[in-house]
């Protein structure tokens, strides 16, 4: 059976890989969000796309620190790429803290959620069309940091062990650089079926093939509904870091 809810290397309707896709919370409530605001230094080394998990900067994951508001910082610098075409240069009123970008193998960073969009937008990003963040650009991020949210997310090669019987395990991503959208600022991050196991520190706990008609877990490119593993959550029970 072909899946006909995304592509895979089966065929099928085309679905391309998107990262994760916040869908409902185990409260079944899908009336709020926890979405809250961060800083990306202009030293940030790795581009950001909707769709990606972030970690809380710390000093051995991306840059360690938080950074001001848009309408706090004073002009763009000429040795950086700034995100703000110019504020208020108040001073530290709205400090947002620094998140990176989430490694694949990763064993020690804190999530702080999953990116769902851009902002406070700012004049410069606006005047440049930006649907993501490039490396080495200064922005801000929105992340939902609900540790219970659920989210969907295409899993591109089927599993050695029977779906149903690895359900409740843990499991990791895959970058999949070459399937960002630039234009779209859509990720192209994927579940890594290799990574699936019992593992405390993996960042994601799989809990259902989700609820989509047509989805096939027998099936390359299937989808996966999974949610944070709290021990690496800064929200669950995951270690403080120093910002």
């Amino acid at each position: 059976m072909a899946n006909i809810i995304n592509q895979g290397q089966l065929g099928g309707g085309f679905r391309h890989y998107s990262g994760l896709l916040p869908a409902i919370y185990m409260s079944g409530d899908p009336f709020h969000a926890s979405v809250r605001p961060f800083h990306v230094a202009a030293t940030n080394a790795a581009a950001i796309f909707r769709g990606d998990i972030v970690t809380f900067a710390d000093s051995t994951h991306g840059v360690q620190g938080g950074g001001d508001l848009p309408g706090n910082i004073s002009a763009p610098s000429t040795s950086v790429v700034i995100g703000n075409g110019g504020g208020s240069g108040l001073g530290n009123a709205s400090i947002a803290p620094n998140v990176a970008r989430w490694a694949p193998g990763d064993t020690t960073g804190v999530i702080a959620g999953v990116v769902v969009g851009f902002g406070p937008i700012t004049l410069y990003m606006a005047k440049n069309g930006f649907q993501y963040i490039p490396a080495s650009t200064e922005a801000w991020v929105w992340v939902e940091t609900d540790p219970e949210v659920e989210m969907y997310a295409t899993v591109p090669t089927v599993p050695g062990t029977a779906f149903n019987l690895l359900l409740n395990s843990g499991i990791d991503v895959m970058a999949n650089a070459g399937q960002q959208s630039t234009r779209f600022g859509v990720s192209g991050v994927s579940l890594n079926s290799a990574t699936i196991a019992t593992t405390s520190t993996l960042p994601l706990r799989i809990l259902s093939s989700g609820e989509q008609i047509g989805n096939d877990p027998t099936a390359a490119g299937f989808v996966a509904k999974v949610t944070f593993n709290k021990t690496r959550h800064y929200r669950g029970t995951a270690a403080f870091t120093a910002d």
